[in-house]
């Protein structure tokens, strides 16, 4: 596909049209089959036979669907000449595939390229401009273990699921040489640690993929030698990280085979931004745990921080708190409850930091493979929520969403009410951002309550209504 054929598309996409009716996609296989029927061994795209039934602007989207989307049989693969039936490979389809590899994998190790013409956590290019590069190798577990080590430059980032420890070594951010943040909560929106150049660059720009309901186009690449699907999708600028900083435009590249993503891409008016890239990439094989120590070493000057969560049982967690913890009992297919932690008293949350730093946290992470759904409750301590239309008009402490994207990014929340289980009367929110978590929060007179991760606005609402004192 060309410059000119990406323009093209974009403009047709931004057409006012109406949504396929439920079978547009079984009438356009009929079609292409009895056209194909027609001209075997034709290499010409199948002409439709009464054009004029169709508006201007449903015969442009037809055109983008023919343009750039593949015939494949239910296994990902081109489809031979008969004997198996087709399927249109869309975007959703390829957002399963990827959904599908992360939520099946216990361990992953390889390497992991950034590359940056704008300042992007680690990565800075070079004062006269230009492209800067940085190479890491990393494993990583369902568990979510982790250790991501510098090729070409200075970092190194341990952490250890099994004592809820990150060690670092070379941290431009704070201008100290080494880092220690002990007894780390499940999840956000409670984690004080840095996050890795692997969660950083490319696990937010996956999510913010996978989080997208756009029906973007799909096209074949072949990436590094192996056939992959090629997705470009739109998303909102950061307002606040200034002109020319933030993109417009996400390039995803997923491996066909494997469903997992290969490259991702973030550009602003079609210049390049900022991009990540694995290769190497091997497949859960079993991984030493010592691959997750890092130790110091000798006369390192180290920063040391403990965060205040303590991994409990249920009832351990209340009586840390002060009251009987709140869970769901309805969680999605394959999650597990993984780990409970408990903290007396939390810190602030939310944008910027706004949100009273309450008292009587309990943060439980429940995962599959490496998807994470991370549920916490605290107390709101007579503090009330922020009003919905002016957030910072309240006169004194007031609780706003503690998962807001925040930084630039304005949510769009869906408001409801709680109508069933233990949380029902309470105030909620469902946020589903291609920038930020996807989540539910809500808040009563006694707690507030954040759902947040892998999982779809309808199973975070079923979850937020299934609720229970444990």
């Amino acid at each position: 596909m060309t410059d000119r054929d990406e323009a093209l598309g974009q403009a047709l996409r931004r057409l006012d049209v109406p949504d396929h009716g439920p079978d547009f996609y079984p009438r356009l296989l009929a079609r292409l089959e009895e056209e194909a029927a027609r001209h075997p061994g034709s290499p010409r795209r199948p002409r439709w036979t009464n054009p004029y039934l169709l508006t201007a602007a449903a015969a442009a989207v037809m055109v983008i669907v023919l343009a750039t989307t593949t015939v494949f049989n239910r296994d990902g693969v081109r489809s031979p000449g008969g004997g198996v039936e087709p399927e249109l490979i869309t975007a959703s389809v390829v957002r399963s595939r990827v959904a599908e590899a992360l939520s099946s994998l216990q361990t992953l190790r390889g390497e992991i390229t950034v590359e940056c013409e704008i300042s992007y956590g680690t990565c800075s290019p070079p004062e006269e401009g230009g492209r800067a590069t940085l190479r890491s190798s990393f494993v990583t577990t369902a568990a979510g273990d982790e250790r991501v080590t510098g090729i070409d430059h200075d970092e190194d980032v341990a952490f250890s699921s099994a004592d809820r420890t990150q060690r670092s070594l070379g941290d431009p951010g704070i201008g100290l040489r080494g880092t220690e943040v002990t007894n780390l909560p499940a999840g956000p929106p409670d984690f004080a640690a840095r996050s890795s150049s692997l969660r950083r660059n490319f696990g937010s720009v996956v999510r913010a993929f996978l989080d997208d309901s756009s029906d973007v186009p799909v096209t074949d690449v072949i990436e590094e030698g192996r056939q992959a699907w090629r997705l470009v999708m739109p998303v909102v600028p950061n307002k606040l990280a200034g002109p020319g900083r933030s993109g417009d435009q996400l390039e995803v590249v997923v491996d066909r085979e494997s469903g997992f993503p290969l490259r991702i891409t973030e550009s602003l008016q079609g210049r390049f931004l900022q991009g990540v890239r694995l290769s190497g990439l091997v497949v859960d094989e079993p991984v030493d745990p010592g691959a997750f120590v890092l130790d110091f070493p000798p006369g390192t000057e180290v920063f040391r921080q403990d965060v205040g969560f303590r991994q409990v049982t249920l009832d351990q967690a209340a009586s840390a708190v002060g009251y009987r913890p709140v869970l769901p009992t309805e969680v999605p297919a394959g999650f597990e409850r993984a780990e409970v932690t408990a903290a007396p008293q939390g810190r602030e949350t939310g944008t910027e930091g706004m949100n009273p730093a309450a008292a009587g946290v309990v943060s439980v992470a429940y995962r599959r493979g490496f998807d994470t759904i991370v549920v916490t409750t605290r107390l709101t301590d007579g503090i009330p929520r922020c009003p919905r239309e002016l957030p910072g008009s309240s006169p004194g402490p007031c609780w706003a969403d503690p998962l807001a994207t925040g930084e630039g990014i304005i949510d769009e929340p869906e408001p409801f009410v709680v109508g069933d289980g233990e949380l029902a009367g309470a105030d909620a929110e469902l946020v589903v951002s291609p920038r930020g978590t996807p989540h539910v929060w809500s808040i009563d007179d006694r707690l507030v309550v954040t759902i947040g991760g892998d999982a779809s606005g309808d199973e975070l609402r079923r979850m937020a209504e299934s609720f229970t004192a444990r």
